[in-house]
């Protein structure tokens, strides 16, 4: 008898206090004397606030908080996690694995652990490899985490219209934690992972960089931040997106009609409507966190799968949509039953 992977719990964590799209251009103005125009970012891409790290928070602090809410609300001992991922476009330190410290942290000690690093889709792929090792009987108990001090990517030296262009999309930035526990059930359950699909458009990986930190330009801190072709991206996700999922619900017989609840990652209000309708995802489904908690990558999809929990609209048979387009450009898409 076959087994696929299921939801046990989703928990996210949100640091400090609110930012404010006025606190931005406050900064922005501080730093270079730059003056953006009032509302021009709330505007363009619907963020009014986001969050930030404390100093001493790290990516892994940010994942740990949110795992324990995890654990807690599963019932999960850290001796039952048998595999720990790290899921995420930042991290603590390149080498090693920052899952190994959020390991230490969590006292997870019979876990095995690795970071998987896919830009905002990082928490897709991070559940499609627990749902293969669960699929295959590797692993009873997954989870997996997510931490996003995306803030230290924002390079508030604009001057320049030119500036901006590339450079307002990480004015939306936010930091945040998330988690999931992913356990077995029988494939004849109605709960669970149902498949999973990923297509990636490599020739379009310039789109949305952060070049430092690697070969091309090692620690060259004037590539550490974050750069992006806004327009081009939201039209890459426009044409590319849709496709792959109506492929996945096709592979399993549903329509976007039967879509209870849709958490897609969030760069701005627009994409998220623009999705919504080119998906044909019924009004009122698609979680929004874009508003309040800002561009957060890869923990955009269980933070909005958090707020859904908390909210009360996921319940046993809930048909789930999980979908993101990230940097690179990918697309992943996992259709699941809660």
């Amino acid at each position: 008898m076959g087994v696929r992977s299921a939801f046990a719990s989703v928990a996210y964590y949100l640091p400090g206090r609110p930012v404010t799209t006025e606190d931005i251009n406050r900064r922005v103005c501080e730093t270079t004397g730059y003056e953006l125009t009032n509302g021009l970012i709330q505007r363009l891409t619907g963020v009014r606030t986001r969050h930030f790290r404390a100093p001493d928070e790290q990516s892994s602090d940010l994942a740990v908080s949110a795992a324990k809410q995890a654990m807690d609300r599963a019932g999960v001992s850290p001796d039952e996690v048998d595999l720990l991922i790290f899921a995420a476009c930042t991290h603590d330190i390149t080498e090693p694995a920052t899952a190994n410290i959020i390991q230490e942290k969590l006292g997870c000690r019979r876990s095995q652990v690795l970071d998987i690093k896919n830009a905002c889709n990082s928490f897709l792929n991070g559940l499609d490899v627990a749902d293969s090792h669960i699929r295959v009987g590797k692993s009873r108990c997954a989870l997996v985490t997510v931490g996003e001090t995306l803030s230290l990517s924002i390079d508030w030296r604009i001057r320049s219209t030119e500036d901006l262009k590339s450079r307002i999309a990480s004015l939306t930035l936010g930091d945040a934690g998330a988690a999931a526990i992913l356990k077995p059930v029988p494939e004849e359950d109605e709960r669970g992972i149902m498949t999973t699909r990923f297509r990636s458009y490599g020739d379009k990986w310039r789109l949305a960089t952060v070049l430092g930190g690697g070969s091309m330009y090692h620690f060259d801190q004037e590539y550490g931040y974050f750069r992006s072709e806004s327009r081009e991206l939201r039209d890459a996700a426009f044409d590319l997106i849709p496709s792959v999922v109506t492929e996945a619900l096709d592979s399993i017989g549903w329509k976007a009609s039967d879509i209870d609840v849709a958490c897609g990652h969030q760069v701005t209000e627009e994409i998220v409507e623009g999705l919504r309708e080119r998906c044909g995802i019924r009004t009122g489904h698609e979680i929004v966190t874009i508003t309040d908690c800002g561009n957060t990558a890869a923990a955009s999809i269980p933070l909005g799968l958090g707020r859904a929990y908390e909210e009360g609209k996921l319940s046993p048979g809930t048909k789930i949509l999980l979908v993101g387009g990230a940097a690179g450009f990918s697309v992943g898409v996992l259709p699941v039953v809660w």
